[in-house]
């Protein structure tokens, strides 16, 4: 049952990456500057989860990353594990899609970073390639809930961070069952394919098993009103629907100081973790 979906995630995967092979070289390049820059354009598709991505960006970048060892946990297209690469880390890119990896590799030689990036195409529940310990980062973005499902994939993960290593995650946050009940509709409305593997979503019971693994453990919730930017997903482009969002946005700002405990019902999150000596 788990090859069979491992298959079937790894087919839709393929055929969804492919499509980026096609670029040229020049619109491949990825680092600090382009990454940043794609948050910020409302066409660019990470525009829709810019707050999440804009406080992970500054975390990583918080940090030394000069000749650190790093993995990117389910690295689709690669942008965040090349963007660690520009930075001056060693980085390995890890994904189900050997397309995935194909990309990464290409996109790594054309944004001048090829030594420093190597890629491996496996199931997340075997990371026997990979010694214990053996990078001080480990990010994934939007990539951990796609795993939980294989077993192991979850010892595998902390199994290869180094003692005192960070795990940082970017993720779904499923506390909110109003929030949940939205997404299981969307699917549905968009006759989203199973093969996407969007079916399970994070939330405060995946994070309590996790950490005791780790040892430290720190969730930071962003979008509660604001999720409501799915409604506008495809449209953002347009001056209307960002002033919505960012109606929602100013909103949210204002009630998750006023009343903190409403956090844990935020649709995202930033989940930032360093496993015990």
């Amino acid at each position: 049952m788990q090859q069979l979906l491992a298959e079937q995630e790894r087919e839709f995967y393929d055929e969804q990456y492919r499509q980026f092979l096609e670029l040229p070289d020049a619109d491949l390049v990825c680092n600090r500057r382009t990454l940043a820059a794609g948050l910020a354009d409302p066409a660019n598709p990470s525009y829709e989860r810019r707050v999440v991505y804009q406080a992970a960006l500054e975390y990583l970048l918080s940090e030394p990353l000069t000749g650190r060892t790093a993995l990117d946990y389910g690295c689709g297209t690669g942008d965040w594990g090349l963007m660690l690469a520009g930075e001056g880390a060693a980085v390995t890119l890890l994904d189900l899609s050997p397309v995935a990896i194909r990309l990464g590799l290409r996109r790594a030689a054309a944004s001048g970073v090829a030594g420093r990036v190597r890629g491996v195409a496996r199931d997340a529940s075997d990371l026997s390639c990979f010694g214990d310990g053996e990078f001080d980062l480990i990010f994934g973005s939007f990539a951990l809930h796609h795993t939980l499902k294989y077993p192991r994939a979850r010892d595998e993960l902390l199994r290869v961070l180094k003692p005192g290593g960070r795990l940082v995650l970017v993720e779904t946050y499923g506390n909110n069952p109003l929030l949940n009940a939205a997404r299981i509709v969307r699917r549905r409305v968009s006759r989203e394919p199973a093969e996407q593997g969007e079916g399970i979503i994070l939330n405060d019971s995946d994070l309590d098993a996790l950490r005791p693994l780790v040892g430290e453990l720190e969730v930071y919730p962003v979008n509660l009103l604001a999720m409501g930017k799915r409604l506008f997903r495809g449209r953002l482009s347009r001056r209307w629907a960002r002033g919505v969002v960012r109606g929602l946005e100013w909103m949210d700002e204002r009630l998750l100081a006023a009343w903190p405990f409403l956090r844990r019902y935020c649709g995202e999150a930033v989940i930032i973790g360093r496993k015990r000596r």
